[in-house]
């Protein structure tokens, strides 16, 4: 079973040099030696977390399918006529995925993963007073990390929160330690929504330094996720609670203009929370190079969307006009990921996104104003002269949801706002074999890969797969 068969590769720990004054992650192949010999001192946890940085930065994870998947699954994205890695995706195949194989791939990158922090967590630290600072920071990386990895297999393979009262539907397995006699069944939607927000309290209540700037996990990063997390059960008060922490930290400011732009491919900047850091060598597995002509230009933008987007607007410039596409294809890119060797960094949570989560639960628990003013700070940054917001009740909602969509647009968003909002999904602009998909939508989670179901008597497959 290949869930509990990483858990024996997550022994074999990297061995990896943290370098440069300006805090980059320079990545070097690991060797590898027994858990057991590995962990005597804090430089020893210091390159455990930094393998689980890259673990999830690969192009089977944050580097590119976790947000593909999603997004091709959505509305804003539809197939160039050379498009063929994801296409399954897009046309809600009802089989178990047997091509490419992503769906596979995620599963068995998140567990590794998870895996790996576990093997942190059952290392046993006998260092000096001197350096339990850091490694409390560490470790409250490590939970902070493993709740955000089941927050994102749940959501990727799991149904929407409120699909059942309480999240009682089928989600992921917990395991929370690496035996590899194990044969777990999935545990509830509830159950695991439940476990990453504990990691991520505990995190929070474990860390007190900034290492690494945006590219490692802080406890106002794990405040930005459990924001999120919360969004999505519906729990506006703590929605409130954690992004009021978030942006009164005053350590994040929003970005206008060209900073606005070059900030994907930066990285870095003030309104970056948590990101994941790419450098040349990702090169065509990279997110970018699927939207890029330069790279495999699979997918473009729906014209619908570029439609909803003022052309004065900043966020316009996260598209190029791209004169060799003709006929329905035509005529832009997205090159929100514009580095032409694919170097560019991937958002995991930014300021902008906190902003819009509570306006949303603003508006949903009768703060109409708070809700308004939150969503006045992201359309009046991306236009300056966009007058300010006077709609309230449902109109109100529907602002902040269009806003959500052009501002954290082929960051893995859509599909999941769609949803949790009940709502079907309307591919205006298709170009693939499915305009429409009412909600539910059964096909709008990714199948259990079939490696687990035929390995593990205790693994049920998704309807409809």
């Amino acid at each position: 079973m290949r869930l509990l068969k990483n858990a024996k590769i997550a022994v074999l720990l990297p061995l990896i040099i943290v370098a440069s004054a300006c805090d980059d992650l320079v990545l070097e192949p690991h060797a590898a030696v027994s858990n057991d010999a590995y962990f005597k001192q804090i430089g020893d946890y210091e390159a455990a977390i930094v393998g689980v940085y890259d673990q999830i930065s690969i192009a089977d994870y944050y580097g590119r399918s976790l947000y593909l998947m999603a997004d091709i699954m959505g509305e804003d994205v539809k197939q160039n006529g050379s498009a063929n890695r994801y296409q399954e995706f897009a046309d809600f195949e009802g089989q178990i995925v047997t091509g490419h194989g992503f769906e596979q791939e995620l599963w068995a990158e998140g567990y590794e993963g998870i895996n790996m922090l576990n093997m942190i967590i059952q290392a046993e630290f006998d260092g000096p007073t001197s350096v339990q600072a850091d490694y409390q920071q560490i470790m409250g990386e490590v939970y902070a990390l493993r709740g955000l990895i089941y927050f994102d297999l749940v959501r990727m393979y799991g149904q929407h929160y409120t699909f059942t009262s309480g999240g009682a539907h089928p989600g992921v397995p917990i395991v929370l330690e690496p035996d590899v006699t194990l044969l777990p069944a999935r545990n509830t939607v509830g159950e695991v929504y439940t476990q990453a927000i504990s990691d991520l309290t505990r995190g929070i209540s474990m860390m007190s330094q900034t290492r690494g700037g945006s590219f490692m996990m802080t406890a106002s990063a794990a405040q930005a996720v459990l924001s999120r997390i919360y969004l999505y059960m519906e729990d506006w008060a703590n929605v409130v609670t954690m992004s009021n922490s978030v942006i009164s930290s005053g350590r994040y400011a929003l970005v206008e203009g060209q900073a606005y732009v070059d900030q994907f491919k930066v990285g870095g900047s003030s309104e970056a929370i948590f990101e994941i850091q790419n450098t040349d060598t990702d090169g065509n597995n990279a997110l970018g190079s699927m939207y890029r002509a330069t790279g495999y230009g699979d997918y473009l933008p729906a014209k619908d969307l570029l439609d909803l987007i003022d052309p004065a607007d900043v966020r316009m410039q996260m598209f190029q006009i791209d004169p060799g596409l003709a006929g329905i294809y035509a005529s832009y890119r997205v090159m929100k990921w514009p580095s032409p060797t694919s170097s560019d960094n991937i958002p995991v949570i930014r300021l902008s996104e906190i902003y819009l989560n509570r306006a949303e639960a603003h508006a949903r628990s009768g703060n109409t104003a708070g809700a308004q003013a939150d969503l006045n700070m992201i359309r009046q940054r991306g236009l300056s002269s966009a007058p300010a917001v006077v709609a309230t009740g449902q109109a109100l909602l529907d602002a902040i949801a269009l806003e959500r969509r052009i501002e954290l647009g082929y960051e893995g968003h859509r599909i999941h706002d769609l949803m949790r909002s009940k709502m079907d999904i309307n591919r205006v602009d298709v170009t693939g074999d499915v305009a429409y998909m009412g909600y539910p939508c059964q096909f709008c989670i990714l199948p259990i890969p079939q490696y687990e179901t035929d390995s593990n008597p205790n693994m049920t497959q998704n309807a409809g797969y």
